[in-house]
């Protein structure tokens, strides 16, 4: 769930995974577990069993068919997506139609039961928000609200990586940089780390790496930071500020003394005999 991968319509079937496999491991005794339970619950009731966690879940056709029975008895799962379409959607006629769709999405009309579109949603590596924009053509008004809801991440990991980068590009002595300018070295920087981050997944362990110069965190075009000399760069400045200038006027001396003077090559002659 701590990932930039869309995972809205499955965070509500993997925390009812989580307990059945807890209560599974203590052989459902509910005096091992009960504790464990509350703490679950504290978190989940609070904050995410939200009306947009209950309709990802009830959207997603992965764990919606296989879990019919179950989903249609509990009354929240349904109150949940009326409550979501109520307050995304003004128009009241539209409110109407998407209720007509989400009948024929509740009985598999369509290209809802075709083959492919069920044998695509027992696949490993489903994607809902592209079988939803692939497979359902009948209803687009509950095409457009599944798609806006199955699309939707469960961290804010990404966006607390984006602040980092723009403490690095926008800083106390660099603050004076206008909103576009500043949004588009963000979003260079930001990409370059992804795209790194994606090529380094097929790379040779082997290879030599070379950095990227937009990624570089040092890199003065992004942030606006000169790099800092070497440890040898900075010991010479220093040696050279301290030394007198009587010092620096001896050192030459003796350096010019070291120098050989040049003398010309005799050249060899030879005779020429008959």
């Amino acid at each position: 769930m701590d990932s930039d991968v869309p995972s809205m319509g499955f965070f509500h079937g993997l925390m009812l995974g989580a307990k059945k496999e807890i209560s599974g491991r203590f052989d459902n005794d509910n005096s091992c577990f009960k504790e464990v339970w509350e703490i679950i619950y504290k978190r989940w009731d609070n904050k995410l069993k939200t009306p947009l966690h209950l309709a990802g879940y009830y959207l997603n056709p992965h764990c919606y068919y296989p879990n019919k029975s179950e989903i249609e008895k509990d009354v929240s799962f349904r109150a949940g997506v009326i409550s979501y379409i109520s307050k995304m959607v003004d128009d009241e006629e539209t409110q109407d139609k998407i209720f007509e769709e989400l009948d024929m999405y509740q009985i598999q009309r369509d290209n809802f039961g075709s083959e492919i579109a069920t044998r695509q949603r027992k696949n490993m590596n489903f994607n809902p928000a592209k079988w939803w924009l692939n497979h359902d053509t009948s209803t687009p008004n509950l095409r457009k609200l599944a798609v806006r809801i199955l699309s939707l991440t469960c961290s804010s990991s990404a966006c607390e990586r984006n602040w980092s980068v723009f403490e690095q590009v926008q800083t106390k002595k660099r603050n004076r940089l206008l909103h576009e300018r500043m949004r588009d070295l963000v979003f260079v920087k930001f990409n370059s780390k992804l795209r790194n981050k994606r090529q380094k997944k097929n790379r040779d362990p082997l290879e030599k790496e070379v950095d990227d110069v937009v990624a570089d965190g040092d890199n003065e075009f992004i942030t606006g930071i000169m790099p800092l000399p070497s440890e040898m760069e900075q010991q010479c400045t220093q040696e050279s500020q301290q030394r007198t200038p009587q010092q620096v006027e001896a050192e030459a001396q003796t350096q010019a003394k070291r120098k050989r003077p040049l003398r010309p090559k005799k050249r060899k002659v030879k005779s020429l005999q008959s």
